[in-house]
């Protein structure tokens, strides 16, 4: 597999990854989050070595972790976000922070919650909070 990558146009590669995350959105969003787990983590095999300093790859593994929040794995989608938010572009991604928060709330850990429900807020304001639980926006007012 490795020889295959290295032989493989990255161009045509590019391609191939944001085709299985766009695959992974579809599935995620018809509520198949198996599968949608396994074409973001196949894009991130995918990813040149090392995967966590390219392009991307906070967002592909940002989008693990939210399929593992969503399926109520909170602990993995929490370990999988907050190493997300490290990697390029990560840091200022108000995806990144509501979902590892959302982990956060999901655990119990209320503190850590409510500061990256801020980090989000301070990013896209209630923009951030449209179509979620208005659970996690009231922790910002409690």
């Amino acid at each position: 597999m490795i020889e295959d990558r290295l032989m493989t146009d990255p161009a045509e590669l590019a391609a191939e990854i944001e085709e299985l995350c766009d695959l992974g959105v579809d599935l995620a969003d018809a509520g198949n989050l198996v599968k949608a787990l396994e074409a973001y983590e196949a894009a991130w095999e995918l990813l040149a070595d090392p995967a966590h300093e390219q392009e991307g790859s906070a967002w592909i593994l940002g989008n693990i972790g939210y399929a593992k929040f969503l399926q109520g794995h909170y602990l993995a989608g929490r370990d999988d976000l907050a190493r997300a938010l490290t990697l390029p572009g990560g840091g200022g991604n108000a995806f990144l922070h509501l979902r590892l928060g959302q982990c956060h709330f999901e655990l119990g850990d209320l503190e850590p919650a409510a500061q990256h429900f801020r980090f989000a807020f301070a990013i896209e304001d209630e923009a951030v909070f449209v179509d979620e639980d208005p659970k996690y926006r009231a922790l910002l007012d409690g």
